[in-house]
């Protein structure tokens, strides 16, 4: 999870670091305080992770306003929010997860209403009667959390799936699950609160041609959608089940092509280049036209390096590798670089004397 976090922290188009995996290998109740240590430790973004209890909040609370400072700095800019996944579809509240999200808004730590219906297992079947139950659900959590602290800051978080009837597991890189996740903004957009929904799941096992159309269908579809948070976007593989280094420098790529996408086209007298137009002239080219070079490096997004634009001589003769060894490569080099620590020296030794912190 800490080298995920450095790996995460620095892709530029991965806005936040959603914890994608659980240390099983810590016992239970070390789980919440270890998790957002890790994770404020090693990444400068902001932190999305899930609690197993109310005590567990609130060490993580805890840790996190050590290190902002104070508790209210925290509150006033916070960098963690929890997910809650308080919905039990269909239509029923789960106790532990409930009391959580309570607890949080509480504190004004966000919370992301987490409803995860499978249609087909766990709400109807069509995509319009699985939107039609989860916004029934969201609007269920958003009333718990308004009534236990009026204006507390808070996702709809719809995050629809479909079950495999053959299997009755669940699926995340249909295209219908994408198409529902960019309608869960147009539902939340009608009551007018923010939205938080999943992208890029995939249901393959491994950074394939699949886990790339999969992932590239659901995360712009969501993105052009108009979605305010899109989580699980990055590095996931076989719909949750896996996360991959390389998978991530690849949802990197993926995430800036869409960002680059709902920028548009813009147009105004220096992008319509008339001028430059009139002075190449009719048979020339732009080549080492000024306007060329003025705009070379800002018009057409660059990537991190992953996507293979080589004439096909040079890519053989440097090994004609796939994207996901480019991807492997690039992950390696970035964790190959020194470790740095978020956490000021003296916090940290002030957390480790309060709390079991297991990482080195």
């Amino acid at each position: 999870m800490y080298q995920l976090a450095r790996l995460v922290d620095a892709l530029d188009n991965i806005h936040f670091f959603l914890r994608p995996c659980i240390p099983t290998d810590i016992p239970e109740d070390e789980y919440d305080a270890n998790v957002f240590y890790t994770c404020l430790k090693a990444t400068g973004k902001h932190v999305m992770a899930g609690v197993n209890d109310v005590a567990g909040f609130h060490k993580a609370l805890d840790i996190a306003a050590m290190v902002a400072g104070d508790m209210a700095k925290l509150k006033d800019k916070p960098f963690i929010s929890v997910i809650t996944s308080f919905a039990i579809s269909p239509l029923k509240l789960c106790t532990q997860s409930t009391l959580i999200m309570q607890e949080a808004v509480r504190n004004r730590i966000p919370v992301a209403l987490s409803s995860a219906p499978m249609a087909g297992s766990t709400s109807p079947l069509t995509m319009a009667g699985t939107l039609a139950q989860l916004h029934a659900e969201q609007l269920a959590g958003i009333a718990v959390c308004q009534l236990t602290n009026p204006g507390a800051p808070i996702l709809y978080g719809g995050i629809p799936g479909m079950a495999n009837l053959n299997s009755f597991g669940y699926l995340g890189g249909a295209v219908e699950c994408g198409m529902m996740n960019a309608a869960i903004h147009q539902l939340a957009n009608h009551i007018k609160v923010p939205n938080y929904n999943s992208a890029g799941l995939a249901d393959s096992k491994i950074p394939d041609v699949q886990a790339g159309w999969e992932k590239a269908l659901t995360i712009l579809l969501t993105a052009m959608g108009g979605s305010n948070f899109v989580h699980h976007a990055a590095g996931m593989l076989e719909s949750m089940l896996t996360v991959a280094y390389e998978q991530f420098v690849i949802d990197d790529e993926i995430i800036g092509m869409c960002c680059k996408v709902l920028q548009g086209i813009e147009v105004d007298s220096e992008h319509l280049a008339l001028e430059a137009i009139d002075e190449v002239g009719p048979g020339g080219n732009f080549i080492a036209s000024d306007h060329t070079f003025a705009h070379m490096r800002k018009e057409y997004f660059a990537g991190n390096g992953v996507t293979d634009r080589k004439i096909r001589d040079d890519w053989e003769q440097e090994g004609s590798q796939d994207a996901a060894t480019r991807a492997r490569e690039i992950a390696k080099t970035i964790l190959a670089q020194e470790e740095k620590s978020y956490i000021p020296a003296g916090v940290a030794r002030a957390i480790r004397k309060k709390y079991n912190i297991m990482i080195e």
